[in-house]
């Protein structure tokens, strides 16, 4: 993409990840994939939970291998710390990061009598004005506003490090009028301009790889059935038309289902090959593959790995959850989890990884990797469940 071309939200559509399971908030066109977006910093951060990562995050971040292991061994946790100390804080939770300056776990609280609990679970508790459940509620009211939307506004998601709403806009009278509205007299909503929007990708080739169609997109993750039947999740933008699914010019599954919508962004091959192999497997390209042994949902600050077809293994941070983002022309998606690393077209539908546990599949973003990047990805977990199948994991 040439460095004057406007930037919007969008899905990447391209090259199909090839080795990972063979056998196995935008206008224009959609192909998900990653973007950038020229206010959030761009870091390139290690996750190193196994051998076949290390020479890869030494690369980006020039981790020793020792470095790269102890890294995942302390973000291995937190999903289950988090968890125990939503549950502990109750309504006086407030959300939870990690800080990779402190290398620790942070929970914001409205309460003080919690501070002791969030403490001995060995995070580090912060005051907040708001609890969760508030900024929640003033994200779902912006939400049931979507429609009203205009393409100037990006996203908006609950940010806990701030304790607010954030929404991010490019500066223009529709976006500042949507804005007020969806303030609606309140403190909650933090706004953050920028020059960009979010869109889909959409880049049309020919040769191998995982096409339906004319898109050309990556595969995310195994699948199994209740019954056992074989299949794979990737990004619903590529499989919502239907079809025929190709690898190298010859069918190797069907499209089962494909949703893109406010409900997500994720859809379902079934394997038409019933040699076909569905191995948990995750392609690092030069680093050899990542066995997905769970779907543990990481925290905001946790860092985490994407493999495409079209830019291979890419890491970064997770820098917000539960985002809603508009990529034009009435394509509003919710739930998405916003992060640093970046992508390119054909890398639409691929793999996110935290460690070894498997945390979602490409949908869409701000930007491209020549300048840093924001992608969104669906989580995984929403998608598994709606879509009636399990994970494959080693």
């Amino acid at each position: 993409m040439g460095s004057h071309r406007e930037l919007k939200p969008r899905p990447l559509n391209r090259k199909v990840l090839v080795g990972l399971v063979i056998g196995v908030t935008v206008s224009a066109t959609l192909t998900a994939v990653a973007t950038t977006n020229s206010l959030v910093n761009h870091e390139t951060v290690e996750v190193g939970s196994s051998t076949p990562l290390e020479p890869t995050m030494r690369k980006d971040v020039r981790l020793t291998a020792d470095e790269a292991k102890s890294r995942a061994t302390e973000e291995a946790a937190l999903s289950k710390t988090v968890d125990a100390l939503r549950r502990k804080t109750g309504v006086a939770y407030a959300g939870a990061w990690y800080d990779n300056t402190k290398r620790k776990l942070m929970v914001g609280i409205i309460d003080r009598q919690y501070i002791g609990d969030v403490q001995r679970a060995g995070a580090e508790p912060r005051m907040m004005k708001n609890n969760l459940a508030g900024l929640t509620g003033q994200k779902t009211r912006i939400d049931r506003l979507a429609k009203e939307a205009p393409k100037s506004v990006v996203s908006w998601g609950v940010d806990p490090t701030t304790n607010s709403v954030l929404i991010e806009a490019q500066k223009d009278a529709q976006a500042e009028a949507f804005i007020e509205k969806a303030r609606g007299g309140g403190d909650l909503v933090r706004v953050e301009w920028t020059e960009r929007t979010a869109r889909p990708l959409v880049d049309v080739i020919g040769g191998g790889g995982f096409t339906v169609g004319d898109a050309r997109c990556s595969i995310g993750f195994s699948a199994r059935g209740p019954a056992g039947s074989k299949h794979f999740i990737t990004a619903g933008h590529c499989t919502a038309s239907g079809g025929v699914v190709l690898n190298n010019g010859l069918e190797f599954g069907r499209v089962n289902a494909g949703t893109f919508d406010t409900d997500g962004d994720f859809g379902l091959v079934d394997m038409t090959d019933p040699a076909s192999q569905t191995p948990p497997s995750v392609d690092t390209r030069d680093g050899g593959p990542i066995t997905v042994t769970g779907t543990e949902v990481a925290p905001i600050g946790a860092s985490v790995c994407r493999s495409g077809a079209t830019t291979g293994f890419a890491c970064g941070e997770i820098t917000a959850i539960d985002e809603t983002v508009n990529y034009g022309e009435g394509r509003i998606v919710r739930g998405l989890t916003r992060t640093s690393v970046c992508a390119e077209p054909g890398d639409s539908g691929g793999p996110f990884v935290s460690g070894t546990q498997a945390q979602g599949v490409t949908s869409g973003g701000i930007g491209g990797c020549a300048s840093g990047g924001t992608t969104f990805f669906q989580p995984i977990n929403e998608a598994a469940t709606k879509l009636g199948v399990t994970v494959v994991t080693g």
